[in-house]
């Protein structure tokens, strides 16, 4: 079956499959929420950018005004429509970074400085985010800085888990190789279903301003992320002493 039309643009068809044999498995395991909230939707997007010569590197430079606005919607929208804001921007990036991937995929145009830029940039976004969401918890509860400050620790803190993983990077792909060959138990599910809430966190935001639950959404955010760091940490020694 031919995975291109007849102008030579990928099918929709080939972009599905892509996804399927690059990113699916991945993402079932252990970023279920990133598949259930954003991926479904960058796929006609996907389609369509692949018609045109916007390239991926371009897609991904797209969503830094959306990163630097969210404090900004966190500070200057109303009240009654700040989290509202602040999580549909949110979730619109998380769809663009879906989309910058997948279309490198399907058409070719991969490159080592679209992966950087990716990287730093979606980084960059989770910490404008977590104090973001500190910025609109202090308007709610008129508590001054304090969540600010906290959702900024949380910020700093999944920042470091992610340099504590990369650092035990060197044996991942061998673990990885062997995790995906054993059949998945019960405490595999549980531990893909924890790791997956991360992308989670838009969406969890707007149900948070909904129900009045901000100051606890950013308390979870913290112990989530030094949870994060501890099994980090447990893996990277783990290779290490391998």
């Amino acid at each position: 079956m031919s995975n291109t039309g007849l102008n030579g643009a990928p099918t929709f068809a080939s972009v599905l499959r892509d996804y399927g044999r690059d990113k699916r498995q991945g993402e079932l395991r252990g970023d279920w929420a990133v598949l259930l909230f954003y991926r479904i939707w960058s796929f006609p997007l996907i389609w369509l950018l692949a018609r045109t010569p916007v390239s991926p590197t371009a897609v991904t430079l797209s969503s830094v005004p959306l990163a630097l606005s969210m404090p900004v919607l966190a500070l200057a929208l109303p009240l009654e429509r700040a989290a509202l804001g602040v999580g549909l921007v949110a979730i619109l990036f998380q769809i663009l970074d879906c989309v910058d991937g997948g279309l490198a995929r399907c058409t070719g145009r991969t490159s080592r400085l679209g992966g950087t830029l990716d990287f730093l940039i979606d980084m960059a976004q989770w910490g404008l985010l977590y104090g973001s969401i500190g910025l609109l918890a202090d308007r709610v509860l008129d508590t001054g800085a304090l969540w600010t400050a906290v959702g900024c620790a949380a910020a700093w803190v999944r920042l470091y888990a992610r340099v504590v993983r990369d650092a035990g990077a060197g044996g991942a792909d061998a673990v990885s190789a062997a995790g995906a060959k054993r059949p998945a138990g019960p405490l595999d599910v549980v531990l893909w279903f924890f790791a997956g809430l991360s992308g989670a966190i838009p969406p969890a935001l707007l149900l948070a301003w909904w129900s009045g639950t901000l100051s606890w959404l950013i308390v979870f955010l913290l112990v989530y992320a030094l949870a994060d760091v501890a099994e980090g940490l447990v893996e990277t020694l783990a290779r290490r002493d391998g």
